[in-house]
């Protein structure tokens, strides 16, 4: 059966709102986030793409129509970018590069001028999108997203639309809407037939991430008072017992560290042997850090398999000390659950001789630290070194 592309475009229409309608009703109906109000306003902005072509569909151009539908479409690509930082806890600054994209998209649109009709500013739009996607991708293989089935599946489809946008801007550039290449292969037929498969395929991933998130975290990460399920501190009751101890260590001139752990492999155990074996995992990690850190040190859990420790340090050496007995304590017994697996774990340290008292930027470089040994292929302890000119508060 071959569907031309009246056809496809209405059926890509018909998707995408029914797509973004469930999504958006999904968010609105229960626990509400930076990332899920992003992404709301990108699945927005797609269903504006849609109306804004469908007020073209009757053969009349209108142009402002054209001018919108180039506009929304790179906000709704930004949009899944900023959710995907959001996501990995990274700044909200994003969000002016995604306005100053648009802003050149409107540019190139409006200087192409009616004369273009709906092919205005078309090579810059698509460059725009290849841009915004590849940004996307980069962010879904990074920071958390890295250890995320969802995460590696937006990663893929954004890669895919980040080639096939540049292609399609680089034949019509060349040999514009009549050329042959570009009606073979880049009509817009071909681009709404992909267009179909991405939409649904992100569809899936975000909203498997934004379910992971509203279950507190993928695997069981809940909080009961002011403990996470694992038996150690909440994310904010850690923060604000380590807040408290960092600013009396510094008004007695004492010497602190920060010692991040993440268990090694946690969505392939997830995958492997079920829920159950992730959450023994993340409960085994807990008991194991109880019993190895130091009886006066606080113990944090501020994700679903990462776990900060406040110790008391004399030196950095002192520090790695204790993160050794800690990775040592380890290996002594497989889970119950997979009986084959000794869990290990990537391990950060950042001291307060060289990031000084802030709880933040000592976390930023426990995290840093982690993920350079997870670079390294896990199972190894790192030190971020001093951060430069910090000010010792």
């Amino acid at each position: 059966m071959n569907l031309d592309t009246p056809t496809l475009l209405v059926v890509n229409g018909v998707v995408i709102a029914l797509c973004g309608v469930s999504f958006i009703l999904n968010t609105a109906f229960h626990r509400t986030d930076s990332v899920g109000r992003i992404w709301s306003l990108g699945f927005i902005a797609a269903m504006v793409v849609t109306i804004a072509h469908g007020a073209s569909a009757t053969g009349q151009l209108i142009w402002w129509s054209i001018v919108v539908a180039n506009v929304s479409l790179t906000i709704a690509v930004g949009s899944l970018w900023a959710g995907l930082r959001r996501c990995n806890r990274r700044s909200r600054g994003c969000l002016w590069m995604v306005g100053a994209i648009s802003v050149l998209v409107l540019s190139a649109t409006l200087l192409h001028g009616e004369s273009a009709g709906r092919w205005a500013g078309a090579a810059e739009l698509w460059i725009a999108v290849a841009v915004l996607c590849l940004l996307g991708a980069l962010e879904a293989v990074r920071g958390r997203m890295r250890r995320n089935l969802s995460g590696q599946i937006l990663a893929v489809a954004l890669w895919v639309t980040a080639a096939a946008a540049t292609a399609r801007s680089i034949v019509f550039t060349v040999g514009g809407e009549t050329g042959a290449l570009f009606l073979t292969y880049f009509n817009t037929a071909n681009a709404t037939a992909l267009s179909l498969c991405i939409v649904v395929l992100l569809t899936i991933a975000v909203s498997a991430l934004r379910a992971q998130q509203m279950s507190g975290s993928a695997v069981g990460d809940l909080t009961d008072g002011i403990h996470s399920a694992a038996g150690v501190l909440s994310a904010a009751a850690f923060g604000q017992a380590a807040t408290d101890h960092l600013s009396r260590a510094r008004n007695a001139g004492v010497g602190l560290a920060v010692i991040g752990a993440d268990i090694d492999n946690l969505p392939e155990i997830n995958v492997a042997f079920g829920r159950v074996a992730g959450d023994e995992a993340i409960a085994s990690f807990a008991s194991k850090l109880r019993a190895s850190a130091p009886v006066l040190s606080i113990i944090g859990h501020p994700a679903s398999g990462r776990f900060l420790v406040l110790v008391g340090a004399g030196s950095a050496a002192e520090a790695r000390a204790v993160a050794e007995r800690m990775q040592a304590t380890l290996v002594d017994e497989p889970l119950k659950e997979a009986s084959l697996i000794r869990l290990t774990a990537s391990f950060g340290i950042a001291d307060t001789f060289d990031h000084g008292y802030a709880l933040t930027a000592l976390s930023i470089a426990v995290n840093t630290a982690i993920e350079t040994v997870k670079e390294r292929g896990g199972n190894d302890i790192a030190v971020e070194l001093a951060a430069t000119g910090h000010d010792g508060s």
